[in-house]
């Protein structure tokens, strides 16, 4: 849980709701969130270049930085909640 107690809140570090934008979400989770989420192989097969060989609709899961960026490819929520916490990094899942 967040401490938003008035003396751990500096007013000058505050972002106005209306503009806290995708980026400036993504860079507040850089250095600490990872997300997880489902895929069908056929999703990403081309992007890997022969990489993956398993069937097109194969589950997997794909991790991914705050900002987007693809990290890895697992083959279960578990795994990837578990490479997630072996770097140092909190996993979210997004369906």
């Amino acid at each position: 849980m967040f401490d938003q107690t008035e003396e751990n809140v500096n007013p000058e570090q505050l972002i106005p709701a209306g503009e806290i934008t995708p980026d400036v979400l993504a860079e507040i989770g850089m250095q600490t969130h990872v997300y997880a989420r489902p895929v069908q192989a056929k999703e990403i097969l081309e992007d890997l270049k022969g990489q993956l060989d398993v069937p097109p609709e194969t589950w997997l899961y794909s991790v991914h930085a705050a900002n987007g960026v693809r990290v890895a490819i697992v083959d279960s929520r578990e795994a990837a909640f578990q490479g997630a916490a072996a770097y140092g990094y909190q996993a979210l899942s997004v369906h």
